[in-house]
């Protein structure tokens, strides 16, 4: 197991240079300058050329990269060219926001889109519940997350009031109570923080999840489908089992590694979504923040937000291969 991991650790290097690199020389090609996003268009021309050797814009595209890889190793992505922050601290802001808005979607999508995937296959033969389930999971395919998003903020926010329309609530100061130990001096103020957190999240979580419980169903029909075309099934319902014991103590049991490689993708998918939801939701998280860094010319901060984004993915995909050894023990590696 330890040299199968530091074996994808290694092949995992390559591709996160390779990240790094398309971002850095992508960043550079796109029209634009930072200096003027951050002066105007009737900024002087002395005043751009300051602007360029202050920001360290002026050196050889060579050395301002090897800079970024070199700082990059340290985890010190630089400072935001607008407004001169480090870039690592802002991160470490947005990413909560981030991580707490995949993981609700994740909810939603599992809780909405596995049991109408597995359902539609075991009623495959009946057209009357297969057909609609089926059609459930390509709305959602069709529909974009922005898309969704603007409606649900249309019909709950602007015309029954019930959420908010922008913004994520005080999670930081949700952060801060649980760290200082106020959530139990202060229980009251950290219920109703906490309440205000959801509040703001029900609607992003709602519509990134419901897109993604479109593709979560789809692929856990055709997991559902190949498991249950196995000889063991046909053995176990040959022997009388009900069918709920052949589902439940059979089937999904050996469902367990395609839903795992559905968590991997679904990651991946989510966030890429989370630059779309939280555009649309005027949400704090790296996925905005990449957003607003890409229009203001802002390359740490986009540099930044883009690496956090892969590194991530790699590090879910690596920890789902382990983990299907722990699922099905059949599973080694060499």
């Amino acid at each position: 197991m330890f040299k199968y991991v530091l074996r994808r650790l290694i092949v995992a290097i390559p591709m996160l240079l390779g990240a790094m690199s398309i971002v850095f020389f992508a960043m550079r090609i796109l029209p634009g300058d930072p200096c003027i996003a951050m002066m105007g268009d009737q900024a002087t021309t002395e005043a751009l050329a300051d602007c360029t050797k202050n920001l360290g814009l002026h050196r050889p595209l060579a050395v301002q990269y090897a800079d970024y890889i070199w700082r990059s190793v340290q985890f010190d992505f630089g400072k935001s060219l607008r407004q001169g922050y480090p870039v690592s601290e802002y991160i470490a802001r947005m990413f909560p926001h981030t991580l707490i808005l995949v993981l609700a979607a994740a909810v939603v999508a599992a809780l909405v889109g596995v049991p109408v995937g597995i359902l539609s296959a075991l009623k495959r033969r009946n057209p009357l519940i297969d057909y609609p389930l089926r059609i459930f999971a390509l709305l959602g395919l069709s529909m974009p997350v922005f898309w969704l998003g603007i409606l649900l903020l249309i019909f709950f926010s602007l015309r029954l009031d019930w959420f908010p329309l922008i913004g994520a609530g005080d999670l930081d100061g949700v952060i801060n109570m649980v760290k200082t130990g106020e959530m139990f001096q202060y229980p009251r103020d950290f219920f109703a923080a906490v309440l205000d957190v959801l509040h703001h999240l029900a609607l992003p979580a709602l519509a990134l999840g419901f897109t993604l419980a479109a593709t979560v169903s789809r692929l856990s029909r055709s997991a559902m489908l190949e498991v249950i075309s196995q000889d063991y099934i046909r053995t176990a319902r040959a022997k009388g089992q009900v069918e709920r014991a052949v589902v439940y103590k059979h089937a999904l049991r050996n469902m367990l590694v395609p839903l795992l490689t559905i968590i991997g993708l679904f990651v991946a998918i989510a966030l890429t979504g989370t630059v779309l939801t939280e555009t649309v939701f005027t949400r704090p998280g790296l996925g905005k923040m990449l957003v607003d860094a890409i229009g203001a010319r802002d390359y740490p901060l986009a540099q930044g937000a883009i690496t956090v984004f892969t590194m991530i993915i790699i590090v879910v995909n690596l920890v789902v291969d382990m983990l299907y050894a722990v699922v099905d023990p059949r599973i080694t590696y060499r």
